[in-house]
């Protein structure tokens, strides 16, 4: 899994001598899951020439000084290593000479890094087009089935292609995007936090695009006052499990995606832990706790959140005021921190008012939790306008349709003033969310 900046000056390094093979070593942050293995990629350092024995189009040999160097590193940082190497005579494949001496290279490795249980190897014939293997410490390898790129765009490259897709199915959405998104999209594993009026929006939404597979993730029970908004509900659903409404959706739906139902919230590790093999998560909770764990899972690994949110402001019956928000988390932008859309204060009483309620019953009776369990206005165009808009957000991050120029963070809608507005805020100095360091 890459960041953008790194992807970009790694294929420009390794396509900048024409047709003779070049080389670079990254260090990255392994995530071992139940299911998969992900390497966020940190760092990239291109093997300079001085370091280069000989190179052609066909082999190249470096000094051992190069890859001693780097191993030294990911030792004291924590870190993998993958080595990647370009075949400018577009083999799609490992060499001979790659399958004689990289035994040996990731043998060194295991000796002298001492915290891993994997390193990896990459071939790029150019900037699409890629093999690859993870090498495990008794020297057996296993195959790299995806890369995954995030930044302006999101780009998902694999190592097989998808051809059974049933087009018929999508046919009018191809006339739009073509029929190259609709592999992708069969391969994407989406996260859904909160099931609710958004959530369940962008889940029939999704599982219409022909996403492959869902994880969705809410712990809340189906009330009466649910049913004006919660697609897939019905009046007999009361008591009823949110998730396994949507599951059940999916299943009447009948295109085949898969759904992973988990009942439970944020705060518990095991829940978040079930987001890690997700490609995007969309972040449809309405509490401030679990949009802080959100927000730092987008940047810790590497998955792109899409947060969202409606808040309809309202005096002795009156509407003063609508709006709605998605706000693209990812590192390098601004967090929710930063936007003053959580604050450390609400989190705080979020967190007190669910794990310890003796505490919450004296610092409710001291006028400190105020608020915290009163169920906010909520109407089915809105909650389905801002899920419909983070949608967009997602495809637009995938096919670029709006534009190169566009590159905003945040989409605000305005709905009692029919007005949009975006807006890309960086960073604060002081906030974690800059801190690169904690990058992946």
């Amino acid at each position: 899994i890459f960041l953008e900046p790194h992807f970009e000056s790694l294929i420009t390094h390794l396509f900048s001598s024409g047709d003779n093979e070049q080389a670079a070593f990254l260090l990255a942050r392994q995530v071992a899951t139940e299911n998969s293995i992900n390497l966020l990629v940190r760092k990239v350092i291109p093997i300079k020439d001085a370091d280069i024995i000989s190179a052609s189009c066909v082999h190249m040999s470096i000094r051992s000084r190069a890859y001693l160097s780097v191993m030294k590193q990911a030792d004291l940082n924590g870190d993998n290593i993958i080595f990647v190497h370009s075949h400018p005579n577009g083999l799609a494949e490992f060499s001979p000479q790659d399958d004689s001496e990289e035994p040996a290279f990731f043998k060194t490795a295991f000796i002298r890094i001492h915290h891993n249980i994997a390193h990896a190897s990459l071939i790029f014939t150019n900037k699409d087009t890629f093999c690859g293997r993870v090498w495990s410490s008794d020297s057996t390898h296993s195959k790299v089935w995806a890369i995954r790129v995030i930044g302006n765009r999101f780009q998902y490259l694999y190592s097989e292609l998808i051809s059974d897709i049933a087009l018929e199915y999508f046919d009018r959405q191809a006339r739009a995007f073509t029929s190259d998104l609709q592999p992708i999209l069969r391969r994407l594993h989406v996260g859904v936090a909160g099931v609710g009026g958004t959530g369940s929006a962008i889940c029939e939404q999704l599982i219409r695009l022909g996403v492959g597979k869902l994880t969705i993730i809410d712990g809340g029970k189906f009330e009466k006052s649910n049913v004006n908004r919660v697609y897939g509900s019905t009046v007999f659903d009361e008591n009823l499990s949110k998730v396994n409404i949507i599951a059940r959706l999916a299943a009447a739906i009948g295109l085949d995606t898969k759904v992973k139902h988990i009942q439970g919230h944020l705060s518990f590790r095991s829940v978040t832990r079930q987001l890690l093999d997700c490609d995007i998560v969309f972040g449809c909770t309405d509490d401030e706790w679990g949009r802080s764990i959100l927000s730092r899972l987008s940047r810790q690994y590497y998955i792109p959140v899409f947060d969202m949110g409606v808040n309809i402001d309202t005096d002795q019956n009156k509407i003063l005021s609508i709006q709605g928000r998605v706000t693209t988390l990812l590192p390098g932008a601004a967090c929710l921190y930063c936007r003053k859309r959580i604050s450390p204060e609400r989190v705080r009483a979020e967190s007190i008012a669910a794990s310890n309620p003796e505490e919450a019953v004296r610092l409710r009776k001291e006028g400190y939790l105020v608020n915290i369990d009163e169920p906010a206005p909520s109407v089915i165009s809105f909650t389905s306008g801002i899920a419909a808009l983070a949608v967009s957000e997602f495809l637009h991050r995938l096919t670029g349709f709006q534009g190169i120029d566009r590159r905003s963070t945040e989409v605000i809608f305005f709905f009692d003033q029919s007005r949009v507005r975006t807006n890309s805020t960086a960073p604060s100095p002081d906030c974690l969310c800059a801190d690169e360091s904690k990058w992946g």
